[in-house]
């Protein structure tokens, strides 16, 4: 983390440099990094005392927004390209303000009709490449295999029930949709953060939702058998689940249900940390936690939220356990 550097943050607006221009008015920025499968967001906090926002300095919707977060003379963290998706100006007894709020995607793609359609054994490539192509993103990543089943959701929440069968994580970054194996959670990054490094924290342990145990099964009608797969995780008041999946093996199925598992147990432990503004720390980075006892593990951040206000530069990043191998 960077220490005795002056914050710093860098708007540009519909191709245009506005820091210089927002400076006397701006009272905070914020941008949140999601790791599954949302838009990310930013929200600029400005004085409208002036009455600026009355007139032509009013956002448009869509209008395309960029920022850099960081320090004078440090890093600098590239939030990505941003569209404004809601304006709002309020006032009264407190000081007029104006919030404008972007996200990552479009409103237009994230507003698309509802996609009703049958995949049979398609390449997830191919799914992928063209729900991201009516979002407007470019999709990379582990797009292998192929995948059966049936469509009924708007684009970016059928690509996150699509991860989520194929035990992956689609994670929106800029334009980017970005799939990786769950597996992987952790591995990314590496960083260490002592107590000492910590504001505040809060700890939770869930239980609830938590599984142990998952079989999935599938009725093949060439063979007329039935195929399934038991995988045992062996956590402590899990309790157990049984899906139907199409499956061309017992093996297929075994990988299935501790996706499954994977994918349901992404709760449990859950750190709550506030740091001093760190542009390292996004949304899949892999946190070794030191100082914290029972709890010093490694851990993955689920969501980073980075925040520059009259206050300071900080970062709020809720961690989770990575999926037992």
């Amino acid at each position: 983390m960077e220490t005795g550097l002056k914050p710093k943050t860098v708007i540009t607006y519909e191709g245009k440099d506005v820091s210089g221009d927002f400076a006397p008015i701006l009272r905070g920025v914020t941008f949140k990094d999601f790791l599954d499968g949302r838009a990310g967001e930013i929200e600029i906090d400005l004085s409208n005392r002036e009455g600026l926002f009355w007139a032509d300095w009013y956002p448009d919707i869509d209008d395309e927004i960029h920022i850099l977060m960081g320090y004078e003379g440090g890093d600098m963290l590239d939030t990505g390209i941003f569209w404004v998706d809601e304006v709002s100006l309020s006032g009264g007894g407190a000081e007029d303000a104006c919030r404008i709020r972007a996200l990552s995607l479009r409103s237009s793609g994230l507003g698309a009709p509802v996609q009703r359609r049958n995949h049979a054994g398609r390449a997830v490539a191919d799914i992928v490449n063209e729900v991201a192509e009516t979002l407007g993103c470019r999709a990379r990543g582990d797009l292998s295999g192929t995948w059966s089943g049936i469509q009924n959701e708007t684009g970016l929440r059928f690509l996150n029930r699509l991860a989520c069968e194929l035990g992956r994580i689609c994670k929106v970054e800029g334009t980017d949709l970005i799939f990786y194996p769950i597996q992987q959670l952790g591995q990314i990054g590496q960083l260490e953060i002592k107590r000492g490094d910590v504001i505040d924290y809060d700890v939770k342990d869930i239980a609830a939702g938590r599984l142990s145990k998952c079989t999935v099964k599938w009725w093949d009608r060439k063979s007329k058998k039935q195929i399934s797969g038991t995988y045992d995780a062996r956590i402590k008041g899990g309790g157990e689940a049984v899906r139907w999946e199409e499956v061309k093996s017992s093996s297929e199925a075994r990988q299935k249900a501790r996706d499954y598992i994977a994918d349901r147990n992404k709760s449990g432990v859950e750190f709550s940390l506030t740091l001093l503004g760190d542009v390292r720390l996004r949304a899949g980075v892999g946190v070794r936690m030191s100082g914290f006892g029972r709890f010093d593990d490694l851990y993955y951040i689920s969501e980073a939220t980075h925040s520059d206000s009259s206050s300071g530069y900080t970062t709020c990043v809720t961690l989770q356990k990575p999926p037992a191998k």
